[in-house]
């Protein structure tokens, strides 16, 4: 009788003991009572929409139509678990921006006025977890390549630089941007594609040393669910960690800011910093001060005393205004037409100039071979449901018509960049580019029968 009884205490610790097993926490998993973030502005959005036409038809002297605008703000690794162990309130943060850049117009460059439009922007601060930050550090840390060395601010020391290919970490960011708001990548057919989806920005702020390359002491896959501890005087002094790392998007320039072919953009405070750009002007370039560091902001110039929890204010700010000018650049920009015509067939040529008669740059296998398929295939996935795309190309050689040459030469332009090398000295370089604007203004200007 007592072994009966003991048989259904031993199934229920059983159970007990498989349920919790399967309950223990993983990034990106939505158990229930997990703390995350389920995106339903997009419901209040349409409803402010309807009421913004409704009151726009019914006074149809109001200009601008006013037109909400989402903008999340992802804030990773500022819970006090990222670097410097900084800790910056999401709340604070997303009232500044409502009070300091509640609204946009973009502008048309055709007829260089404003549009009749204008965003009221909806400002949503996330504030993400450990799990997920370590998971990022993690993937980082293991896709970052030694590359030499670079000066860590503009008069300070060679260190160790690593650069990291943007697209093998963007799977990651990919899948903490569908855990946060539920959008699958790929998943909608061709007719869904024009359905709104939230637009974001990642803030990140990593831990340098903890996702050092060079160290193999340190297990994150540990550190993922354990208390991380607070950081002393001195460790915070040394957060920069005695390297440098930053991005390149399918080997393009060196950044520590870059754009996915998704609905979000990185802004990382960690790497860097990166310089470009032309020496004379602020404007179009990027400096050593170009992007806030957190560096800067706690120990300021002259000073090595630790100032953490003083300087929200003045984070705040810089971080403010890097989102207002991404909401300017990239999720709202100004647009190049102020009517634009829908049309069923989309007729796209691509025109190659060659100075050589070496290969066609249309046959594959070359090492600048054009990849005329690739390049119509996705322009597919751009154009609405129901255009057709019709591609054609033509290769034209310089040697054989004047007049493109002379087009040519005069579109070449010069961009200087400057830079210190190891020996101190300041050196100065060149950088050819063909101006796309100068060349089609002369293409358009003078009878080449293309």
């Amino acid at each position: 009788m007592g072994s009966i009884l003991r048989l259904p205490i031993a199934v229920l610790l059983l159970c007990l003991s498989i349920s919790t097993n399967d309950a223990a926490p993983q990034p990106f998993r939505r158990d229930p009572g997990h703390p995350q973030w389920h995106h339903g502005a997009f419901h209040d959005v349409q409803e402010s929409v309807r009421s913004d036409l409704r009151r726009m038809l019914h006074t149809r002297a109001e200009v601008p139509f006013q037109v909400p605008l989402e903008v999340n703000v992802v804030l990773i690794g500022f819970n006090g678990d990222g670097g410097y162990r900084y800790l910056l309130n999401a709340h604070k943060l997303e009232d500044f921006l409502k009070s300091s850049f509640p609204t946009h117009r973009p502008s048309c460059f055709e007829t260089g006025e404003p549009i009749d439009i204008e965003h009221h922007i909806v400002y949503n601060t996330i504030p993400v977890g450990q799990p997920e930050l370590i998971s990022l550090e993690n993937t980082l840390k293991v896709a970052m390549v030694p590359a030499g060395t670079a000066r860590e601010s503009e008069y300070g020391r060679e260190v160790s630089l690593f650069e990291i290919e943007a697209t093998t970490v963007e799977p990651m960011f990919q899948k903490l941007y569908s855990f946060l708001f539920d959008e699958e990548s790929g998943r909608y057919s061709t007719e869904e594609m024009d359905r709104p989806v939230p637009s974001a920005v990642f803030i990140t702020n990593f831990d340098k040393v903890r996702m050092d390359p060079r160290n193999n002491e340190t297990d994150l896959e540990k550190l993922m669910y354990s208390r991380i501890d607070i950081l002393t005087d001195e460790q915070l002094k040394n957060q920069e960690g005695e390297y440098i790392y930053r991005y390149r998007y399918n080997g393009g320039g060196a950044s520590q800011v870059w754009l996915s072919s998704g609905r979000f953009a990185v802004i990382d405070l960690s790497a860097g910093p990166c310089t470009y750009g032309k020496i004379e002007t602020e404007e179009g370039s990027v400096s050593y001060r170009a992007l806030p560091r957190l560096k800067n902001i706690i120990f300021t110039r002259g000073s090595n005393a630790v100032s953490v929890g003083s300087t929200n204010d003045l984070l705040m700010g810089h971080l403010g205004a890097l989102v207002s000018t991404t909401i300017e650049h990239v999720i709202a920009p100004d647009i190049r037409f102020e009517t634009v015509a829908l049309t069923t067939r989309l007729l796209i040529p691509v025109i190659i100039l060659q100075n050589h008669n070496r290969y066609n740059l249309l046959q594959a296998g070359h090492n600048y071979s054009i990849d005329i398929q690739g390049i119509e295939q996705e322009v597919k996935k751009m154009v609405h449901a129901g255009q057709e795309v019709m591609l054609f190309s033509g290769s034209f050689a310089l040697h054989r018509h004047e007049n493109l040459a002379i087009a040519v030469s005069k579109a070449m332009r010069g961009l200087s960049l400057q830079e210190t090398k190891k020996d101190g000295r300041f050196h100065v370089h060149t950088r050819t580019y063909l101006d796309g604007a100068i060349l089609k203004e002369a293409l358009f200007g003078a009878p080449f029968g293309l």
